[in-house]
């Protein structure tokens, strides 16, 4: 059967939008990779971001950074801190127990996420790291600072990797379409 000229343009069209689909494709792939630094999530998972102007910024860093070094730069200054000093031991490892809990339970796919119990965790964990800094800045290897940092730190790594490969994850695709 011969091909019309209506048929011809047709097929061209439709090459022309496939390409161009995957132009637009490539380069919102090239925008997601330029903007992992501060939002550590592709688009699909934007809902764990904060916007701040018109950027994605990780929901989760953003309360930890703000509040921890904060309350790093006002121990180091000021000698100022959120409860006595001599509670430091005690409060560094209690405060980091909500936020361990809140991500194991998110990687073994407990339960969904949720962006203010992630808040809530998160500004609970901020302080005692933001002391752990302070106390590290002020003397160097610091069992404030590295015990916590070995032991929730290892425990997220480990149950990060359990949830990837179990694909039960708060980072799994199998997760994500099960949440949305």
């Amino acid at each position: 059967m011969a091909r019309t000229g209506i048929d011809v343009d047709a097929a061209f069209a439709e090459v022309a939008a496939r390409r161009e689909a995957e132009a637009r494709s490539r380069d919102a792939d090239r925008a997601a990779r330029r903007a992992l630094w501060r939002t550590h999530h592709w688009p699909e998972r934007y809902d764990r971001c904060a916007t701040v102007g018109r950027f994605h910024v990780c929901r989760r860093c953003t309360w930890f950074y703000s509040i921890a070094f904060v309350v790093a730069a006002l121990g180091l200054a000021f000698d100022v801190s959120p409860w006595p000093a001599s509670w430091d031991g005690t409060m560094v490892w209690l405060l980091s127990i909500p936020a361990t809990l809140e991500f194991v339970g998110g990687e073994l796919g407990l339960y969904r996420y949720d962006a203010r119990r992630q808040a809530v965790v998160t500004a609970i964990l901020a302080p005692a790291v933001g002391r752990g800094i302070a106390a590290e800045l002020q003397d160097q290897w610091s069992g404030l600072f590295w015990g916590p940092v070995l032991v929730f730190g290892t425990t997220w790594f480990v149950f990060a990797v359990i949830g990837w490969f179990r694909r039960t994850g708060q980072y799994s695709s199998e997760t994500s379409a099960r949440i949305s």
